[in-house]
């Protein structure tokens, strides 16, 4: 057992808390098979050789006739024994191609990368790290693609254009997909640039978040190169939007006042990075957001609770009965509740904006709705009595309703 679990012991590690390191003692294994990073070895190579002892010499064949994410074939093929993977799920058949059998089929080999992403500086600089290029290797490494005035296609030792494995290559599509779908829906993710330094180190006055214009001059055009290379002064930071975060709605049976429903208001609860969502009811009954640091004594309580809903403006717990009785009515809403973008070091979090709020539009009139297959998903759901679906007892009674507009 221990060969295949390993063996539990302690382990010492430093964390900081409260803006000093403090020592904290886990139990961690050592040795077995189990764990990420232990994919192969001389113990897997032992439990291979009893298996194929066990059947005659030979690895046995193993079926899994509902494989779902593929953890059973996964494991199967480990033990390098034939596997088969069956599943009627459409998404769970492709998931399984993609993790098992194109590995399995291209492992070991490499191909040469499509002409854009060897265009693709960026790109091109993450995959020369890998392989452990840096400082000056690195730039000349680069100046041979055409990246740094170099008019070369190859590595400096007369290496031609890289190949490279099948997990960069997933990686170099999925990259071109990502920029095609930014462009396309450029119109309804707007970047907001934040006046702040790169780096903290003195006070600076805030100022209201700057709409970037697509194909606008860049919004530091007036400030010197002297003043941008001090990271402690501030400047124009763009932060693209990379998601928007929404709020189902319903009307408090009491004050009909909207309540947004929320299990938390936790937005990001690390280490060093946390951020809460603020609320605070307005005149005319709905709630107005925003978002602020948090600290490690914030509770971050929503609205939600066991007891249903309760409401922020009059204090009238709505019991989830009145929450489904108003869905079946068709009378639960949405609102947004914060943006998430990227910032220079990671996602961030921003209370939404005028121009957020009008975005979302309607789905079912966005351009790229016709190219769809079948059209939007209108099928039914199915009905009260299945096993795991609940949003039937909320009105929301096929495919479609599950998303808002």
């Amino acid at each position: 057992m221990e060969r295949i679990g390993g063996r539990v012991v302690e382990a010492v590690a430093h964390k900081r808390v409260g803006g000093r390191v403090v020592e904290t003692t886990r139990e961690e294994t050592t040795g077995g098979i189990l764990h990420w990073g232990r994919e192969d070895g001389p113990e897997l190579d032992r439990f291979r050789a009893e298996i194929r002892a066990a059947h005659g010499g030979r690895a046995p064949r193993v079926l899994d006739p509902f494989a779902g994410g593929g953890a059973i074939p996964l494991e199967a093929m480990r033990l390098g024994c034939r596997a088969t993977a069956v599943d009627i799920n459409p998404v769970a058949w492709l998931l399984l191609k993609c993790t098992l059998d194109y590995p399995r089929r291209l492992a070991g080999r490499a191909r040469p990368l499509p002409g854009f992403a060897r265009a693709d500086a960026g790109f091109m600089e993450a995959l020369l790290k890998a392989r452990g290029f840096k400082g000056a290797g690195l730039r000349a490494a680069l100046d041979g693609l055409g990246h740094g005035g170099g008019q070369l296609d190859a590595l400096p030792g007369g290496e031609a254009a890289p190949e490279a494995d099948l997990a960069w290559h997933v990686r170099a599509w999925g990259r071109r997909a990502l920029a095609r779908a930014r462009e396309k829906l450029a119109g309804r993710y707007p970047t907001y640039a934040e006046w702040a330094p790169l780096q903290a180190g003195g006070a600076w006055e805030a100022r209201p978040l700057r709409l970037l214009e697509a194909g606008a001059e860049g919004p530091n055009a007036g400030l010197d190169a002297a003043y941008l290379k001090d990271p402690r002064k501030p400047r124009w930071v763009a932060k693209p939007t990379a998601a928007y975060l929404w709020a189902r709605t319903v009307a408090c049976r009491n004050c009909r006042a909207r309540i947004p429903l929320l299990k938390t208001r936790w937005l990001a609860r690390k280490e060093g990075k946390r951020a809460l969502l603020t609320m605070a009811p307005d005149k005319a009954g709905g709630m107005v957001f925003g978002v602020r640091a948090g600290s490690a004594g914030d509770a971050g309580a929503g609205t939600m609770s066991r007891a249903g809903a309760t409401c922020p403006h009059c204090g009238t717990v709505n019991a989830m009965e009145d929450i489904r009785l108003e869905g079946r009515a068709g009378r639960l809403g949405a609102q947004m509740t914060a943006v998430v973008v990227d910032g220079p070091a990671g996602k961030e979090y921003r209370a939404p904006e005028d121009l957020d709020s009008g975005t979302g539009g309607n789905s079912r009139d966005f351009a790229g709705f016709p190219d769809v297959p079948f059209g939007l998903p209108d099928e039914p759901l199915p009905g009260e009595g299945a096993l795991g679906f609940r949003a039937t007892l909320y009105g929301l009674d096929n495919w479609g309703k599950l998303f808002t507009d």
